[in-house]
């Protein structure tokens, strides 16, 4: 139940036949796009706000509501203030709030959404867990209600395409099949497919190298940048300088270093020389949060429902011809 957004009930789905409008700007290609409608995917365009987070319009209750679509968060989670103004009735934990620099004093509360309209796709009974998220709306931008997390995004085949702005739906939820014509579909484009899966606490992670030291990281497109554990880095050789700092309600004031990796490598996809973010996290994010910047830069399709992370280099033209 923690979240990191670096920034149980059983949920159905009911799957409404209708065309949907892309926004000028955000459609994907027609031929990903065309491939994943085939297997019996629907898709909504996604929007990208002030500090580089991907969000989706939705309904929750018959209100009009915004998520952050965050797949480092195990758990869909809706603000403490969403959850008064819709007036829902949720029941209280004995769980520590968790984050990126720690456990806070709040504790966890849980409840169900009557339902969730996501484009043209209704979800109904969904598990939520709720926290005071009001730190996602401290940055400009349109206001978020919460993040969708990865269990959702897992149940319901979801399928993100970080770069051209899109998230796929699978009203079957995941499939072999479809999962496997990705696959065929991507690699066959330049795409180097990464393995992933879930953690103990229900984090999708994936094997990445830090200098050529072994390591996991957490696939977070709630995290506006790749964030590493100061321990990881400087074992790593990874050389450090000040940043920014963070003034966070639990931890206090958090500094910031920029780190510069020889090679920073996921699965067997490699970056050279890449900037990252360096601090001192709580033990649960572990070595780190792979986040949107190299996710986006790269192409990167998150592929949940199939386990799945796919990255091709930006200066690819088969890439753009997707």
């Amino acid at each position: 139940m923690k979240t990191f957004s670096f920034a149980l009930a059983v949920a159905t789905i009911v799957w409404v036949e209708a065309e949907f409008d892309l926004v000028a700007g955000a459609a994907a290609p027609a031929a990903l796009k065309t491939i994943l409608e085939r297997e019996g995917y629907g898709g909504s365009p996604l929007q990208r706000r002030f500090g580089n987070h991907l969000f989706v319009h939705t309904v929750i209750n018959g209100h009009r509501t915004a998520l952050m679509i965050d797949t480092g968060s195990p758990r869909t989670l809706i603000d403490r203030d969403t959850i008064r103004q819709l007036g829902l009735i949720v029941r209280e934990t004995t769980v520590p709030v968790g984050g990126v620099w720690g456990r806070k004093s709040e504790r966890y509360s849980v409840g169900n959404l009557a339902t969730l309209v996501m484009g043209n796709c209704t979800f109904t009974n969904v598990p939520i867990t709720v926290a005071d998220e009001s730190h996602i709306n401290k940055i400009r931008g349109p206001h978020l209600d919460g993040l969708f997390g990865a269990h959702e995004m897992w149940k319901f085949g979801m399928i993100i395409d970080c770069t051209r702005q899109m998230i796929y739906v699978n009203p079957k939820g995941p499939s072999v099949a479809a999962g496997q014509g990705l696959s065929t579909f991507l690699e066959a484009r330049g795409f180097t497919r990464i393995p992933m899966r879930f953690d103990a606490s229900q984090h999708l992670v994936i094997d990445a190298a830090l200098n050529g030291h072994r390591i996991e990281l957490i696939v977070d497109t709630g995290a506006s940048t790749t964030l590493l554990a100061t321990s990881t880095a400087r074992a790593a050789g990874v050389a450090l300088s000040p940043g920014s700092r963070i003034n966070d309600s639990s931890a206090g004031v958090v500094p910031l270093d920029i780190g510069r990796a020889q090679q920073l490598t996921f699965g067997t996809f490699s970056v050279a020389s890449a900037e990252v973010a360096v601090a001192n996290v709580s033990k649960e994010v572990g070595a780190g949060l792979l986040g949107e910047e190299y996710l986006s830069w790269n192409f990167g399709i998150v592929d949940v429902g199939g386990l799945n992370l796919y990255l091709r280099p930006p200066d690819s033209t088969s890439a753009k011809k997707r």
